[in-house]
């Protein structure tokens, strides 16, 4: 990517790399919870009996609040310079069940800060707006369901817990980092709910069905080169599926 479509004026700088390896669940409703949550309202049963039946088949129906999801992306960064370059904002984005007709969309843009939390200064007002085509800003989500994807800080490496602490990538090196993004517990029930009305005669047998969940992933990750500016890199789309 040209150095200009980076706001970098000096050849001095090289634009670092941003490779996305994976995502993983690290939170999720069990099938049975899934089932008990769905059954009274997909399976028709007469005289208002669904309840009864579904609790005696899978148990109380648990409340939304109790059934997060939870997911960490893993990126490897790369700087080629000979400077350090510490990560300042990060947009994420994440499109579940892309192309179907209960897909939905969720953005998230976050600041990361020096020494944590409160750090940073005041809010830039153009965070995760960049001027290239080519990088993904965060007014290219601005159809995105609001509070769908929320972000829960990253690590520097992995099984530390995440934090908004902004990690620095050394002179000529790679890091890896996980990123851990939550998603709505009500808003990703209401768009699985499809999968659960697809098995009514699993749920009537008393069978917890097992629930995917397709999705691609996106996003920007903003760089602090101190004196020469902010440097942005893209990273994805990349696509995959979580299965509960």
């Amino acid at each position: 990517m040209p150095l200009q479509n980076l706001g970098i004026n000096s050849p001095a700088i090289k634009p670092p790399t941003v490779v996305f390896t994976g995502a993983t669940l690290v939170s999720a409703p069990s099938r049975q919870q899934l089932a008990a949550y769905y059954c009274p309202d997909v399976v028709p049963v007469p005289f208002g009996g669904a309840t009864l039946l579904c609790q005696g088949l899978f148990g109380g129906r648990p409340s939304p609040d109790s059934m997060a999801i939870a997911f960490d992306a893993r990126l490897k960064i790369g700087n080629p310079n000979e400077i350090p370059l510490p990560l300042a904002t990060m947009l994420a984005a994440v499109t579940v069940y892309p192309g179907a007709t209960n897909q939905q969309t969720g953005a998230t843009c976050f600041q990361l800060c020096p020494s944590g939390p409160g750090t940073c200064g005041p809010p830039d007002p153009n965070a995760c707006q960049a001027s290239s085509r080519d990088v993904r800003s965060l007014s290219d989500f601005a159809n995105a369901a609001v509070g769908l994807l929320a972000a829960n800080g990253l690590a520097a490496a992995a099984g530390q817990p995440p934090s908004f602490t902004a990690p620095t990538i050394a002179a000529s090196s790679e890091l890896e980092i996980v990123a851990r993004f939550s998603l709505s517990p009500a808003q990703i029930l209401r768009v699985m709910r499809q999968l659960a009305e697809q098995s009514v005669d699993e749920l009537k047998q008393g069978r917890a069905p097992s629930f995917a969940i397709p999705y691609q992933l996106e996003g920007t990750i903003w760089f602090d080169a101190g004196s020469f500016g902010r440097i942005a890199i893209p990273w994805g789309p990349a696509s995959g599926t979580w299965v509960i």
